[in-house]
């Protein structure tokens, strides 16, 4: 079984990951913990059982010497917004944590609908991988999926940042991004994906065959430039 602790634990370190890849890096302020993304000038706190002053200066100084051109708080949606308002935290969209199972069956089905679009690049052996997608040589969407290492007696993989161009949605694309890193997820041991989808995005992956297990709340702040 799935939970939404195995959804919130895959995403922290699908950015710890990604920090890391990008020259950027994780740190904990009083039982805040935090990954800045150099790419994106994104500082992120990951599901914090707390907020306090002592946990939000000290990042928010970091990430006005960094650049930061945004700040975001990922959280559990039980979880009161506290003093956030009074640091200029608005809310931000709400993360849909969805999952599906993976087996031959679901893997074979999706693979007779292969996409001559898409191409697969492991960026990690056995961890993570990018599916792209091309249309008469124009970059038509991207998909990444990411197996954590030391998951114990867990096998479940996390797909993230799906992105189709507008022109090229609606036909299909999206859908053979999601397979082609099932497949792939799937051959190196994955037994379940899990992602985070926005209210709108939940209707493709309802159809792939993903259910919703719970939902979370996200919270912006973003620095005077």
């Amino acid at each position: 079984m799935v939970t939404l602790a195995d959804c919130q634990r895959t995403q922290h370190a699908w950015f710890r990951a990604l920090a890391e890849a990008t020259g950027g890096r994780s740190f904990s302020t009083h039982r805040m913990d935090w990954v800045w993304l150099p790419e994106t000038r994104q500082m992120l706190c990951m599901f914090p059982t707390e907020v306090t002053d002592a946990g939000l200066q000290p990042a928010l100084a970091e990430a006005e010497r960094r650049g930061a051109t945004s700040v975001g708080i990922w959280m559990n949606a039980a979880m009161r917004e506290g003093i956030l308002p009074a640091y200029r935290f608005v809310r931000g969209w709400q993360p849909w944590w969805m999952t599906r199972p993976l087996d031959v069956e679901t893997v074979v089905a999706g693979s007779e609908e292969q996409d001559a679009r898409v191409s697969l690049t492991s960026l990690v052996p056995h961890q993570v991988w990018l599916a792209t997608g091309r249309s008469d040589d124009e970059w038509a969407g991207r998909c990444y999926a990411y197996l954590p290492p030391d998951q114990g007696a867990k096998h479940l993989a996390g797909i993230f940042d799906l992105e189709v161009a507008p022109e090229q949605r609606r036909t299909g694309l999206g859908t053979a991004l999601l397979n082609t890193l099932s497949e792939a997820a799937f051959n190196a041991g994955a037994e379940h994906l899990l992602l985070n989808a926005t209210p709108d995005g939940q209707r493709l992956f309802r159809q792939r065959g993903f259910e919703l297990i719970g939902k979370g709340q996200t919270w912006w702040f973003h620095p005077p430039q």
